[in-house]
């Protein structure tokens, strides 16, 4: 009689699968407590999967839904932090532009008298003109008028003198460091062959307070 013990492996292995088969053959799914040992180990390890597989599926499920909802969030800081980002590395740009812009203010501001140095300015216009042998027939300011953020002076006037001296005289105004132009130019022939040249003076100039605040109550109205 062979006993187990002297069973090969393969035949110990066989032997222990034939076992296991005939505990599985012919159950009673209405009574499983009196299932065979196999099978009732079998069920309970699935019953706990299940549960188990169950429970991850919950706690998981919440898990996941935050999981997408912190994964949106972050997409959508780091889009942000880009943007602020790239606004970043142009904030040098922007502040070279301003400066440039302020210095270019300043370089017009400097060009632009006070009310009182308009008497200078006035003076300097007809020291030009006599440097260049002209004679002014007329100089007749106009009513000043006020703009956003300059007043504006038209000087009506008639120069008498030839053409070259009229036209360097032309060109010293071009040069002077203040805002003056040359408006509504009309050129007529003299019998002593002078020239005579009506026009206007634009010259342009700070508000003073009393002028900032009415124009500040202009605007105020507009809007």
């Amino acid at each position: 009689m062979t006993t187990r013990n002297d069973l090969t492996l393969s035949e110990r292995i066989g032997a222990w699968g034939d076992d296991v088969r005939e505990q599985f053959a012919d159950l009673d799914f209405r009574d499983p407590a009196h299932w065979p040992v196999a099978p009732r180990y079998t069920l309970l390890v699935l019953v706990s999967l299940f549960i188990f597989g169950l429970a991850c599926y919950v706690w998981l499920g919440d898990s996941y839904s935050e999981l997408n909802s912190l994964t949106v969030k972050e997409s959508q800081l780091r889009e942000s932090f880009s943007k602020k980002l790239e606004k970043t590395s142009r904030l040098s740009t922007f502040k070279l532009q301003r400066d440039q812009v302020r210095g270019y203010v300043q370089e017009l501001e400097l060009q632009l008298p006070d009310q009182a140095g308009m008497n200078e300015l006035l003076t300097e216009i007809n020291r030009l003109g006599l440097l260049r042998n002209l004679q002014f027939e007329l100089l007749r300011p106009a009513p000043v008028v006020l703009k956003a953020y300059y007043a504006e002076m038209p000087i009506s006037f008639r120069l008498r003198g030839t053409f070259h001296n009229i036209a360097a005289f032309a060109a010293d105004i071009a040069q002077n460091q203040r805002v003056v132009h040359l408006h509504d130019l009309a050129i007529a022939n003299q019998p002593d062959g002078a020239l005579t040249v009506d026009g206007t003076l634009r010259i342009y100039r700070h508000l003073d307070k009393a002028e900032t605040a009415t124009s500040n109550l202009d605007k105020k109205g507009n809007t």
